[in-house]
Order: C-alpha cells, then sequence, then structure tokens
C-alpha cells in the first residue's frame, strides 16, 4: 500500500464493525478505556506503581496523599469578592521571633503607654537623719480641675525600711526593701488615680537599727 497516495477509505456494513482503541505507542497493549456510562477509565490499564501526569511541558498538577489537587496560584493583582461577616471568617496569626504563633500558652508581650497630653509631675522628697522607727510623709496634693494619673514611685535609703502608698487617705500599696535591695519601685498604673485636690501621701518608716535618710520620687501625668 505505500504506492498509494492517500489514506484509505474504511467500508462497513454495519455499525460497530470497526472499533478504534486509543493506546500507547511503545506499549499498544495501555489502552484507554470507556466505560458502559461513556466515561474514560484513565486507570484501568496503568500498571501499578504508574501514574497520569497533567503537565504544560515544566510544571506538573500535584495530587496530595488524601486525594486533593495541589496548585499554585500565581498573579501580581488577585482579587475575591467582598467578604460576608454572616458566614465569612478570616483567621490571622501573629508569630514570635521563633516562628511560634502566640497564643494562651505564649502571650504577646505587651508594653502600655500613655500618649495623653498632660502636665508630667515629677516630685521628689527627702528626709534627712530620720530616727529609728520614726515614719515621715511625702504628700503631693492633686492640682484643683486636674486628675493625677500614677505612673511609679521611687522609695530608697541606705538601710531597711517600710513604706505605705495612700490615695485620699487610703492604703492602696505597702512595700519593704533590704539591705541588699535598697530601693522599691511601685509601679502605678493600674492602682493610682487621683482626683482634683486628694492627697497622695508616700509613707516611709525607717525599720534600721539606726537613723537614715530617706529618699522618695513620685511620677505621673496630671489631665
Amino acid at each position: 500500500m505505500s504506492d498509494y497516495d492517500s489514506s484509505l477509505p474504511v467500508k462497513t456494513e454495519a455499525a460497530g464493525d470497526v472499533d478504534v482503541n486509543i493506546s500507547d505507542a511503545v506499549t499498544p497493549s495501555q489502552k484507554l478505556v470507556v466505560e458502559a456510562d461513556g466515561s474514560i477509565n484513565v486507570n484501568a490499564a496503568i500498571p501499578a506503581g504508574e501514574k497520569i501526569i497533567v503537565t504544560d511541558g515544566t510544571d506538573d498538577l500535584e495530587i496530595n496523599g488524601d486525594g486533593s489537587i495541589n496548585s499554585i496560584v500565581t498573579a501580581t493583582d488577585l482579587d475575591i469578592r467582598d467578604l460576608v461577616a454572616a458566614t465569612d471568617s478570616v483567621q490571622a496569626n501573629l508569630f514570635d521571633e521563633a516562628g511560634v504563633a502566640f497564643s494562651s500558652t505564649n502571650p504577646l508581650p505587651v508594653e502600655f503607654t500613655s500618649d495623653q497630653a498632660g502636665d508630667e509631675i515629677c516630685d521628689f522628697n527627702t528626709s534627712a537623719a530620720v530616727a529609728k522607727d520614726a515614719s515621715v510623709n511625702h504628700d503631693y496634693t492633686v492640682t484643683a480641675a486636674k486628675t493625677f494619673l500614677g505612673e511609679e514611685l521611687w522609695v530608697s535609703g541606705s538601710g531597711k525600711l517600710r513604706v505605705e502608698l495612700l490615695i485620699n487617705a487610703a492604703v492602696v500599696f505597702v512595700g519593704f526593701n533590704s539591705t541588699a535591695n535598697p530601693n522599691i519601685r511601685i509601679p502605678m498604673e493600674k492602682i493610682c488615680k487621683a482626683n482634683a485636690t486628694e492627697v497622695i501621701r508616700i509613707t516611709i518608716t525607717n525599720r534600721d537599727n539606726q537613723a537614715q535618710d530617706l529618699y522618695s520620687t513620685l511620677l505621673g501625668l496630671e489631665i
């Protein structure tokens, strides 16, 4: 037939006289199977361990072990529909420097700072040669028509001492120092708010066995 210059016609007498199979050119026994319902069974004639790959010549379509398709979308401007509050949700995580998401067991550290406008208060007091077991008061009266927001209180001495912080005559904090740690720092962000003309009193008692100088510094903001 090689010297016939065109394709040959196929003549049949009834439908189904000719069956055409799509098969692998190297292994003709590997044929594409059409099921009774008309669907194509791509696995029926594939040897165990083999697979069908859909590719553009560079990247292959990947099917995960649970049967899902792993696809990568690349776009310079990818848009999605507007989210609906009743049915949609978005989850976002913050991570620490080790790459661990912040959670109830790995909390995010937060530092509180005041950005309120007002007058910075730095009120210092010193009492010289306070006798053993004697007490001295460092009083600060809040300015009229102002509110005092405490930031911190520092108390120090060369020996042992006891300090009380009072807001309008009510004790809100008591602290002690030691010879190894002579300074007492009281963070006041959560415990000290005083209204106009109220008195903030710092009472320091010398608990050492001899006289000593006592020092205190009140820091805060009047708004």
